[in-house]
């Protein structure tokens, strides 16, 4: 075979695997930036569910069934730390939790807040002794004791 015939396959050869390699590579980031997606949208109705309980005049009856609803169905899209944490958070505010405590409210929620915000690779470090959330709603605090 004459050098030219052997280049030409060798070149065209090459194409075809950069081609496939490349589409591959896209099809994965593709897939990735979808499942990170559907995190952020199972996360936002999670929380969204979580802060309507929060307030007052809500009817709590549905928005119970939100959250269970939300907190079910993350199981789809959340790691193992998130969805461990969301049970901790539960366990916590369960009405039939008698030792339930705003004190320990709010250290669950702050777990799986960052829970939440490490599987999203959030472009920030968070430091979790010097992080500090609590719902804002328009319930008292004296609620949960």
């Amino acid at each position: 075979m004459e050098t030219t015939v052997q280049l030409v396959i060798v070149s065209a050869a090459a194409s075809v695997i950069v081609a496939v390699i490349t589409s591959a590579l896209t099809k994965r980031a593709e897939r990735r930036d979808d499942l990170h997606r559907r995190e952020l949208k199972h996360y936002r109705e999670l929380l969204s569910a979580i802060s309507e309980l929060a307030v007052d005049g809500t009817d709590k009856n549905k928005a119970n069934v939100r959250f269970a609803h939300a907190a079910n169905t993350i199981a789809l899209v959340a790691p193992q730390p998130v969805i461990n944490a969301l049970m901790d958070f539960h366990e916590e505010v369960r009405i039939s939790n008698t030792n339930r405590t705003l004190k320990g409210h709010d250290a669950k929620l702050k777990a799986l807040l960052l829970q939440i915000r490490k599987s999203l690779q959030m472009p920030f470090s968070d430091i979790p002794e010097s992080f500090h959330f609590h719902l804002i709603g328009s319930s008292t605090p004296n609620e949960l004791t």
